[in-house]
């Protein structure tokens, strides 16, 4: 599936709270330029957070910075009587300056913010005490999913994480009228990658020059265009490698390589694997 930016609905709160209750996961690509605190219930899977792939289970917690790729994809649930939980809330850059500006206490976010835009998992045992607050949210007013959501942060600023996505996806904090433009550009990337786009038609689709726009988006993204194109390329096809039995020819077209021996390439230049290693070492991993 292609990626998709993630709209937040204009709701009278200062941050958004979303809960998804699915039979499964479907591989999507999506980014948004807003923070993300996930909590996943009932469900065993694949998380794909730049260019990182994991397993994940319950109690899945974890911080995604603005403008990272993400998405988590399952089919299969814990309980086969219950639906598949995901807890998702949203909170800008300005929303968190200004929280820790009233709360001084809360200060030493500013770490787990930072390290968030490679995107970050708590530990399970965190997630364990924190799940009870998950919950309670769901059935709360919004003046009480608030007073949950600093319990929660107050619980996260001192615990242990693990970095998830490579260096590359650290992006940068930018003004909101760059953020509407860089938005503009990563859903046209997310929306065409499959097409043999190049990056004179992305300079051209944001009216800048080539030279303009290659600053740009480096500055912005700490990656070149071509760079994250081909990440965002190669997320998609390892979900079609882990998932399914289409042959590598089918998948690199679907991905949106222009022939099988650059895919191969660039495949293996990113995982440092060939497509079919990848697929018989995932294969053995939950075999």
């Amino acid at each position: 599936m292609k990626a998709h930016l993630e709209f937040l609905s204009k709701a009278q709160t200062s941050w958004q709270f979303l809960l998804r209750e699915l039979d499964e996961i479907p591989f999507e690509w999506h980014f948004h330029p807003e923070y993300e605190l996930t909590f996943s219930i009932n469900s065993v899977g694949k998380r794909y957070v730049g260019d990182n792939i994991e397993e994940y289970t319950d109690n899945d917690l974890t911080l995604i910075g603005p403008n990272l790729p993400h998405t988590w994809h399952s089919q299969s649930k814990l309980d086969a009587n219950k639906p598949i939980s995901v807890i998702v809330l949203w909170f800008s850059h300005h929303w968190m300056d200004n929280v820790m500006t009233l709360f001084p206490e809360l200060n030493s976010l500013k770490e787990k913010l930072n390290q968030a835009h490679q995107g970050i998992q708590f530990s399970e045992n965190i997630a364990r005490q924190l799940r009870s607050r998950f919950i309670k949210m769901i059935q709360a007013d919004e003046a009480h999913k608030l007073t949950l959501l600093l319990e929660v942060l107050v619980c996260l600023q001192n615990e242990p994480y693990k970095k998830l996505a490579s260096s590359k996806f650290h992006s940068q904090q930018i003004s909101a009228s760059q953020q509407r433009r860089l938005s503009q550009v990563l859903f046209w990337v997310h929306d065409r990658f499959a097409d043999n786009i190049q990056l004179v038609d992305a300079a051209k689709m944001s009216a800048m020059s080539t030279s303009h726009f290659v600053r740009f988006f480096k500055a912005n993204m700490q990656q070149s265009f071509n760079q994250y194109l081909n990440e965002v390329r190669i997320g998609h096809a390892c979900s079609l490698l882990i998932s399914s039995e289409q042959p590598v020819a089918i998948i690199s077209e679907k991905s949106g390589f222009v022939n099988q021996s650059n895919f191969n390439r660039q495949f293996k230049n990113f995982k440092h694997l060939s497509p079919l290693q990848f697929r018989k070492q995932w294969r053995n991993k939950t075999s």
